[in-house]
């Protein structure tokens, strides 16, 4: 699959009650949570929708496009924007990811990415658990996804029995390339934002310093 084939879709649902603040505004060196995450992205994906109903908080962000979950929903959650972001995409599959994974690995995604045939999801799966903020999904999703969120369950997981392919990729496979897993960290509250930016700053200096 090409580079124009697939959008990437950045979940910022704004403030956060744990953090007591929006996480995607949090600064990482010279820049925020959220530009991070977009910049990285950049480099394999054609479309990059960020779903927030609050976009005047993102003036730093440039050829984004910004999307709000569905008003007749009338409730927000990961599973709406998800829905949201995936239906307004240009192309046929997303990326979906969230605004506070900071040390994604463009490697592991662009092998997930490349793994694209006719699979509904591919979704890594570790330890007993998937990670859906890090997977890919097409808009046969969208269906079972509405039908789902029409009976006010907003579990993503649970609109997977109703999909025909899923692909998951194991921790051996993800382990080749983020052998840390550091691809699958976020920063739930103001502890934890101290904590990365003491543990992980250098590999985030390092890292922006190769992209340009």
């Amino acid at each position: 699959m090409g580079k124009r084939s697939v959008s990437a879709v950045i979940l910022a649902g704004g403030n956060s009650r744990r953090m007591g603040k929006n996480k995607a505004l949090l600064e990482l060196g010279s820049e925020t949570m959220i530009e991070r995450v977009v910049n990285s992205l950049r480099s394999i994906f054609n479309e990059i929708i960020i779903v927030t109903n609050n976009p005047e908080e993102y003036p730093m962000l440039n050829n984004v496009r910004f999307v709000k979950d569905f008003e007749e929903l009338n409730t927000r959650s990961s599973l709406v924007g998800l829905y949201s972001g995936l239906y307004a995409a240009k192309n046929n599959y997303i990326f979906a990811v969230a605004c506070d994974m900071p040390l994604l690995n463009i490697p592991l995604i662009s092998f997930m990415k490349n793994k694209i045939k006719n699979q509904d999801i591919i979704i890594p799966y570790i330890d007993g658990f998937y990670e859906p903020l890090h997977a890919f999904y097409s808009k046969n999703c969208l269906h079972p996804m509405k039908s789902q969120l029409d009976k006010r369950d907003f579990k993503i997981l649970n609109f997977f029995s109703r999909v025909d392919i899923i692909e998951t990729i194991n921790s051996n496979t993800i382990r080749k390339y983020d052998p840390h897993l550091n691809s699958f960290l976020n920063i739930n509250n103001y502890k934890e934002y101290l904590e990365f930016k003491n543990t992980y700053m250098n590999i985030i200096s390092y890292n922006c310093s190769n992209e340009f």
